[in-house]
């Protein structure tokens, strides 16, 4: 899967370049529906992978992104949905290239440009 899928990480998402966070959660819901439950995944980044692992990296698009359309919603700034953070559950995930702060302020630009 290469870059769609950064195994229990925060993904890169290249916005300079026409990506944006909702397509990169779009293509991983297609994934899901073809692949079979026994499935072994490559990802771009992390340790190889099974169909649970992606269901887990869907999840956290899911929930993550939730948060920052919620905050964008709000009025909120990219500041302030930084100083806010990530649910405890994530810290983990921020521990490779794209750390939380990298994250949210990525999905914070990709989001609020819908």
């Amino acid at each position: 899967m290469g870059d769609l899928f950064f195994n229990g990480r925060f993904p890169f998402v290249d916005l300079g370049s026409g990506g944006d966070v909702a397509g990169l959660l779009n293509n991983v819901e297609t994934m899901l529906k073809k692949l079979p439950a026994d499935v072994k995944i490559i990802p771009g980044h992390g340790a190889l992978g099974t169909r649970a692992d992606l269901e887990k990296y869907r999840d956290m698009l899911v929930e993550t992104t939730a948060l920052v359309r919620k905050a964008i919603a709000d009025g909120k700034s990219v500041a302030d949905v930084k100083a806010a953070g990530m649910p405890a559950k994530y810290k983990e995930w921020g521990t490779g290239f794209i750390n939380t702060s990298r994250w949210l302020e990525v999905s914070y630009n990709s989001l609020s440009k819908k």
